[in-house]
């Protein structure tokens, strides 16, 4: 059982567990890491599971159990909850020592910090999601963007019949092949000024979830631009601070050339309550 570990900055801390729970550590580096001192757990002020986020404890469990029942050592990553209240990334290598009956009697092992590891792997992850195609559209004179995958099919303006006691931006519903779908104009969903619709005018048929599940629904722009294949690296994150909770379904902000794209998250385009009140109207 061996930490691949090739930075010296690293913070870690070796320690001596009981099946009880309570661990004994080895030196001060664990005040370091945690912001308790090693006295705190040594006494069984405070178990170190005591701080582990709960929502990562069965896999902890899972893994230990796994161990046991293999050659003992194990390695595992979950997130614990600082003094100060910050969470930190923790990559655990531990050994179970048993007795003669296959009894635990102690677990050896050491902790690292690897926060910096996981931020890194996480912006990796998020570049590589964010890579792909985009049908990018017009709004005001302003770019947007939507992943292709969530986009059934475009279509130019067609008869739109209104429904009474709907949301003032959802137009009404169209017979699109024998499927009744409804139909949001964006511009009144970004309380943008209404605009009467002209040959350029779209309609882009999307799919969104909510929590009673899928939903086909058109979206009305101004005009659809074309399909760009935009690199995750390109987008950067969100800025805060928009008005009427733009935020909330704006994953980034691509550079293209001189051009910003704003790429917008429509499965969150819409709170639940939008959603439901949409797939009544269809």
């Amino acid at each position: 059982m061996k930490p691949n570990n090739n930075s010296e900055n690293v913070i870690n801390a070796a320690y001596k567990g009981y099946k009880n729970g309570t661990v004994n550590f080895i030196g001060d580096q664990v005040e370091i890491l945690t912001g308790y001192s090693k006295d705190v757990f040594n006494t069984k002020k405070k178990k170190w599971l005591d701080i582990v986020i709960d929502e990562d404890k069965p896999s902890m469990q899972e893994t230990f159990i796994t161990a046991l029942k293999g050659d003992k050592n194990y390695m595992r990553k979950y997130r614990v909850r600082k003094k100060d209240g910050n969470i930190v990334w923790i990559q655990e290598w531990g050994q179970i020592v048993c007795d003669d009956q296959n009894e635990i009697e102690y677990v050896t092992g050491i902790l690292l910090d690897i926060t910096e590891q996981k931020k890194i792997e996480e912006a990796n992850f998020k570049i590589e999601a964010l890579t792909g195609k985009y049908l990018v559209f017009n709004l005001d004179n302003v770019e947007y963007a939507i992943g292709i995958s969530k986009i059934r099919e475009i279509i130019g303006v067609m008869p739109i019949t209104q429904i009474p006691q709907t949301p003032p931006n959802v137009k009404g519903v169209i017979n699109l092949r024998g499927k009744v779908i409804p139909v949001v104009d964006l511009r009144l969903r970004f309380e943008l000024e209404e605009k009467e619709y002209q040959d350029r005018t779209c309609i882009i048929i999307i799919d969104i979830e909510g929590n009673d599940g899928q939903v086909m629904v058109g979206i009305v722009v101004d005009t659809v631009s074309e399909v760009k294949h935009i690199k995750g690296e390109d987008i950067e994150d969100k800025p805060t601070g928009l008005q009427f909770n733009m935020d909330y379904f704006i994953l980034g902000m691509a550079k293209m050339n001189e051009s910003i794209i704003t790429i917008l998250d429509v499965d969150k385009l819409f709170i639940d309550e939008e959603v439901r009140q949409i797939a009544q109207v269809a």
